[in-house]
């Protein structure tokens, strides 16, 4: 049975979410080339980095290793404060093009050194630009794709990261064969792999040159300066402190990468000693856990649609502490794969749900120094995970071997082994438990303070005859008056009945409450009574105008709509999409044009065209009059069959080449009778409304 949403997302045209539809996306696609490739190119790199190291540091091959794990953890203590400073002060997508072909040259470049030096100092500038190239791509996604494509995008993203792993040493294991059986390579086998890896940046380069990372105009004109970006570091860091949101979800997943990284450091020998499997069973247990990561990452979507969010991320949280919990006290490799599978599922699940959460809750002015804190921090415990478990497993061993005789103990026949491996893993699982527990307890105060949404129910009523509904929607300035004056005058050439009218306005009283939203003289009101005023005057046009005027079979060109309110209040204005939809949805009983033609300028210069004193809306600042017209594009990418996107940046002639096009399409597709034909008193279907 479809509720009143699933009705109201039918009448706007508002598309699912499906995979086959966020990789069709071209920038997206794009993006997860770049992520694949580069993400590849990287796993190849770094396993070719540490055989350098190892030949090169001869007698103390640890140590050397020791020395590049060192350089390229440095970083995120050094670098990685101020890296999501920068990252909300200039151009993302200059960022990461500039990243990749940076890295791209560093890692060409170690194909030919050999000092651990310079092959250190590399590592640490190298991921000085991994902790910008990173977190400007996680900031930049809810800038490039639909909402409703951030969960997918997101595990994507995962699977493109992490699951060219293995891949990743197999290439590696081929080309140095290859390259041992050349002999200028046959001294440095690993100049090939490193040599691929550096094609593959300059791969991720191309590919992001050609995607469109819409930027907000008052960030990316802002000139760079270092004194501004300490104080935006600062910024950040009290955000995160005291954004519940925010510090919910870090803290959560920090805790969670924690354990991850337990379990890589002991799980070899928990599998090896513990459980005694053979020299395969860890490369199972691995495989196992990536299985159940791509399913809880598969299905983080429809969970959504079952489940908030914000619970699905804890008690993911504390269903993967007991996973870890059962899986820790198994005695053989079957029953630990099957426990490690859904420990890997609900790690998926909790993921995807955590990264989502912050992209569709965090304001795009804090968006970077978020995602850039989130991996330092993250970076961090993992290195202090896999540097400290593996000593407090062997301290637990030797703890319970004196406590308890051998480490063992029985109850009847049955032997339980209390290994230190064990124990430690199970030390993990508590803290996952508490780092649930206090997510829980600070995402309670999110909930508090989150608004109760709107819940009017509304009668969706539809419209009895072939009219055809459009508007004309855009920012101050975009030239709206314009073509709907020369879209009027080619409707009525072609012989159709058309009615022009306007939001707010369209009616007497429509017109008084007009006056009262754009005469300056009216000054601040209240967020919520302007938008009920909007509401209001919709209602009243709908009522009295537009409704009777379809029921005629007349052609009504709207000069403004339902879009505008999404984009003036629930978005530039945070009154949020959701409540601002209800409102009107209710006030216009699920009416919604057949045809919305977007003008699209850039504020700043819509704003400079106007010759007349400036209304009360138009006195705006650039920041808000900026957030409309990317939320008019927002909105327009969720309902590309409604949408006509046209660019108004242009002589008016050639603009309404476009719009004439569009028109020309919707009357094909409504086959509107002109009043000549004799059709005309016939009716067909309508399409902009439901009957409830």
């Amino acid at each position: 049975m479809s509720t009143i949403a699933d009705e109201v997302a039918a009448l706007r045209g508002t598309r699912s979410a499906t995979l086959r539809d966020l990789v069709a996306h071209g920038p997206f696609g794009r993006l997860l080339a770049a992520m694949t490739i580069s993400s590849l190119g990287d796993w190849v790199g770094f396993v070719a980095v540490t055989s350098v190291v190892t030949r090169l540091g001869g007698s103390s091959p640890e140590l050397a290793i020791s020395g590049v794990m060192i350089a390229r953890t440095l970083p995120a203590f050094l670098f990685g404060p101020i890296a999501g400073a920068l990252i909300d002060r200039m151009n993302r997508k200059h960022i990461m093009i500039v990243a990749d072909l940076a890295r791209g040259t560093m890692y060409a470049s170690m194909a030919f050194m050999n000092r651990l030096w310079a092959i250190y100092a590399l590592s640490f500038a190298i991921e000085c630009l991994s902790l910008l190239w990173s977190p400007a791509r996680d900031a930049s996604l809810p800038n490039l794709i639909p909402r409703r494509h951030l969960a997918n995008a997101n595990s994507l993203g995962l699977v493109s990261t992490y699951g060219t792993l293995p891949l990743g040493g197999a290439v590696f294991a081929v080309l140095v064969t290859v390259g041992q059986a050349i002999p200028v390579l046959r001294s440095t086998p690993e100049a090939l792999p490193l040599l691929l890896d550096a094609s593959s940046f300059l791969f991720s380069a191309v590919m992001l040159t050609q995607i469109d990372i819409r930027t907000q105009t008052s960030r990316s004109h802002q000139r760079f300066d270092l004194p501004r970006v300490w104080r935006d570091t600062l910024d950040g860091i009290r955000f995160l402190r005291e954004d519940s949101v925010a510090s919910a979800m870090t803290g959560g997943i920090v805790v969670a990468f924690g354990a991850v990284g337990a379990v890589l450091a002991i799980g070899p020998v928990f599998v090896a000693n513990t459980i005694h499997a053979n020299a395969s069973g860890w490369g199972i247990v691995v495989t196992a856990f990536g299985v159940g990561m791509g399913c809880g990452m598969a299905t983080a979507s429809q969970t959504a649609k079952i489940v908030e969010r914000d619970r699905t991320f804890v008690w993911s949280l504390l269903a993967a502490a007991g996973a870890l919990f059962v899986l820790a006290a198994m005695p053989n490799l079957s029953w630990a794969v099957v426990f490690a599978v859904w420990l890997g599922a609900f790690c998926g699940l909790a993921w995807v749900c955590g990264y989502t959460l912050l992209q569709e809750n965090v304001s795009d002015e804090y968006r970077g120094r978020t995602f850039a804190s989130l991996t330092v921090l993250s970076r961090a415990v993992l290195f202090l995970s896999l540097s400290i478990f593996p000593l407090l497993a062997d301290l637990l061993r030797r703890t319970s071997s004196v406590l308890i005789e051998g480490g063992d103990f029985y109850v009847g026949e049955q032997r339980f082994d209390l290994s230190g491996t064990r124990l430690a893993l199970w030390l993990a699982g508590l803290l996952v438990v508490a780092a649930g527990v206090t997510t829980r307890r600070l995402l309670k105060r999110y909930r508090l303070s989150r608004p109760v949404p709107l819940t009017l129910v509304p009668k969706l009523k539809r419209p009895p005859a072939t009219g055809l509904f459009i508007a004309f929607e855009g920012v101050e300035g975009a030239g709206k008056g314009t073509q709907i004056g020369l879209a009027e005058r080619y409707l009525v050439e072609q012989s159709f009945d058309v009615l022009v009218t306007r939001e707010p306005g369209g009616t007497p009283a429509g017109e008084s409450i007009r006056g009262l939203l754009l005469d300056p003289r009216t000054g601040s009101l209240d967020l919520r009574a302007e938008a009920l005023l909007f509401a209001a005057s919709r209602a009243q046009t709908v009522a009295s105008v537009i409704r009777p005027a379809l029921a005629e079979g007349k052609i009504v060109i709207c000069d403004r709509y339902v879009d505008s309110s999404l984009a003036y209040q629930g978005w530039a204005r945070g009154l949020g999409e959701p409540d601002i939809l209800s409102l009107n949805v209710w006030a216009t009983q699920g009416l919604f044009p057949d045809l919305v033609i977007l003008l699209h300028v850039e504020p700043e210069k819509g704003l400079l065209r106007s010759t007349e004193a400036p209304d009360r809306m138009e006195l705006e600042g650039g920041d808000f009059h900026a957030k409309v017209a990317d939320a008019y594009l927002r909105i327009a990418e969720e309902h590309p069959e409604r949408f006509v996107v046209i660019d108004a940046d242009r002589q008016p002639a050639a603009v309404f080449d476009d719009v004439r096009a569009a028109l020309d399409k919707a009357l094909q597709d409504r086959t509107v009778p002109p009043l000549d034909d004799p059709r005309a008193g016939e009716r067909s279907p309508g399409g902009g409304s439901l009957e409830a």
